[in-house]
C-alpha cells in the first residue's frame, strides 16, 4: 500500500508540473540549450522532471533554505544548486534563458526586487514563468480566514492586476496568463467535483478567468531594456 501511495504521488506531481513543460515548449524556450533557473526550487521536484524532459538544458535551483537544497541534491542528478535570496540573484546580467518561480514571490518582503533581478539576469526575450496564490479567488472570498492562502509566511499576496503591473514595470510582456480552479473549497476536494477540478487542471493547467486559487503567468522579457533594468545593480557572478 505504501508503494502504491508513493507511485500515485509521483503521478500527481508529474501531472501537476506537466503544464510548465507544455508552456515552455509552446513558446520556443527550449529550441536551443537553455540555462534554466528555478527560484524557490524547494526539494527539487520540478527540476527532477526537467532533467528528464530537457536533458540538454543547464539547470539551476535556488532557495534560501539550506535544508531543502540538501534534500534536492539527493533527488536530482544534473542540477546546480545555490543557497541565496531571490531578491539578489547571484548571476551576471543576461545569463539565464528561462526563470521559473512557483509559489515563491508571496514569501518576499519586497517582490519588486525579485522582478528587477529577474529582468536583469534574463536574456532579451527570455521567459519568466510564475505562479502565486490569488487573494481575489472565489475560495478566498468563501473560506475567508480559513483560506489556505492566508498564512504567516505569505507576506506579499497580491491581485493578478498588481503582479501584471510589476511585470510591465520591469520590462516584461505577458504571453499567457489566468488562474487555476477551486481547490480550496471542501466540495471541490471530494468526488465527484474533486475529479472534475483536478482533471481539468491536469489537462489545462489554468483558465482565462480571475477567480481561481492561483495566478499563473508566462511572460517574455522585452528585447529593449527598460529604465528599471538600466538602473538595477549588478549582482556578483
Amino acid at each position: 500500500m505504501v508503494i502504491g501511495r508513493l507511485s500515485l504521488e509521483k503521478i500527481r506531481i508529474r501531472l501537476t508540473y506537466n503544464i510548465w513543460r507544455r508552456l515552455l515548449v509552446r513558446y520556443g524556450a527550449l529550441e536551443k540549450k537553455p540555462v534554466v533557473l528555478d527560484c524557490g526550487s524547494g526539494p527539487g521536484r520540478l527540476l527532477g522532471l526537467m532533467e528528464e524532459w530537457f536533458p540538454q538544458s543547464t539547470l539551476y535551483g535556488l532557495d534560501i533554505d539550506y535544508t531543502v537544497i540538501s534534500e534536492a541534491r539527493q533527488t536530482t542528478r544534473g542540477t546546480n544548486y545555490l543557497v541565496a535570496s531571490a531578491e539578489t540573484l547571484p548571476f551576471p546580467d543576461n545569463a539565464v534563458d528561462i526563470l521559473v518561480t512557483l509559489h515563491m514571490v508571496e514569501h518576499l518582503p519586497e517582490p519588486e526586487h525579485f522582478f528587477r533581478e529577474a529582468s536583469r539576469v534574463l536574456r532579451p526575450e527570455g521567459l519568466l514563468a510564475l505562479a502565486t496564490p490569488n487573494p481575489q479567488s472565489i475560495g478566498a472570498r468563501i473560506m475567508k480566514e480559513n483560506w489556505s492562502g492566508w498564512c504567516p509566511e505569505h507576506i506579499a499576496l497580491n491581485s493578478p492586476e498588481t503582479w501584471e503591473r510589476m511585470l510591465a514595470k520591469h520590462g516584461f510582456s505577458v504571453l499567457q496568463h489566468g488562474t487555476t480552479g477551486l481547490s480550496s473549497l471542501p466540495l471541490c476536494r471530494k468526488t465527484p467535483l474533486g475529479l472534475i477540478n483536478w482533471g481539468a487542471l491536469f489537462l489545462f493547467g489554468f483558465f482565462p478567468w480571475r477567480q481561481g486559487e492561483a495566478y499563473v503567468c508566462v511572460a517574455r522579457k522585452n528585447a529593449t531594456e527598460t529604465k528599471s533594468l538600466q538602473a538595477s545593480p549588478r549582482a556578483a557572478a
